[in-house]
């Protein structure tokens, strides 16, 4: 068989878990963790998001109401990852876990990102974390020297309040108002972009980069075809700034209203 490489662009999607208790599940996924409800199909299944995407995670009972966890020592699920957008966000989401006293299994700095494990009431296995800037990843040769060193709790902790000139969540939700393209929070502003064709979508990335490059701002574009995502916060503050709202409002000028 010819070798393949997976297409670049590709990402993971959703994962989908087995659970012995809905209602547990959903007060965990929805109530702890924060993420949104966005369709459920009678008593038997859950399908929940963050940010308005169709779903994150699906929740299911079709292995039994009551079933039981697979036994220690079997294949199966290690863990799922939750990516946060900001290490002020992974800071809050530490600091709601604690406030419940929800139990974690441990905590690393991986040079590349840092990380908080956890398990689910059903014992799936979770990681919650952020990337680091990919400037600041180790480098080994042409790959990346990531390792596990214990992670500063108490020191995430202090990432959890406001600094500099980050924008509080009414602050972001009152200015989200007036970015029809964009959504998003306190941790970051994002925007998914569909054009004509792959030429557009370039013309507008290049547009974006012009004005980026004036605001000496560095955002993230995910070029997909004739899809354009973009991500706007500010790592000095871990969130949004005023800066991300004046480049959001810039590119709302190239846009036009939808």
């Amino acid at each position: 068989m010819p070798e393949y490489a997976v297409p670049h662009g590709v990402r993971i999607g959703h994962v989908h878990l087995s659970v012995s208790d809905l209602g547990r599940a959903e007060r965990f996924y929805r109530g702890l963790l924060g993420f949104r409800v966005m369709q459920r199909w009678g008593d038997e299944a859950l399908f929940i998001s963050a940010g308005g995407y169709h779903h994150h995670i699906g929740l299911n009972i079709w292995a039994g109401r009551g079933a039981a966890a697979p036994p220690p020592g079997h294949t199966g699920l290690y863990h799922f990852a939750i990516l946060y957008p900001s290490r002020r966000a992974l800071a809050q989401a530490y600091l709601r876990l604690r406030a419940a006293r929800y139990p974690i299994d441990g905590a690393a700095d991986h040079g590349v990102s840092e990380a908080i494990y956890l398990q689910d009431p059903d014992q799936n296995g979770i990681e919650i974390y952020r990337d680091r800037p990919e400037s600041e990843w180790p480098r080994q040769g042409d790959g990346v020297a990531m390792g596990t060193r214990r992670l500063d709790l108490e020191g995430l902790l202090g990432a959890a309040s406001y600094r500099g000139d980050a924008l509080r969540g009414g602050d972001v939700a009152q200015a989200l108002t007036r970015l029809p393209h964009f959504r998003g929070d306190e941790n970051a502003l994002r925007a998914e972009l569909g054009f004509e064709n792959f030429e557009a979508a370039v013309g507008f990335v290049d547009q974006v980069a012009e004005l980026a490059r004036t605001a000496n701002h560095h955002p993230d574009v995910d070029l997909r075809y004739h899809q354009v995502g973009l991500q706007l916060l500010s790592h000095d503050v871990d969130g949004v700034s005023r800066r991300d709202v004046e480049l959001a409002e810039a590119v709302e000028g190239l846009l036009g209203q939808p």
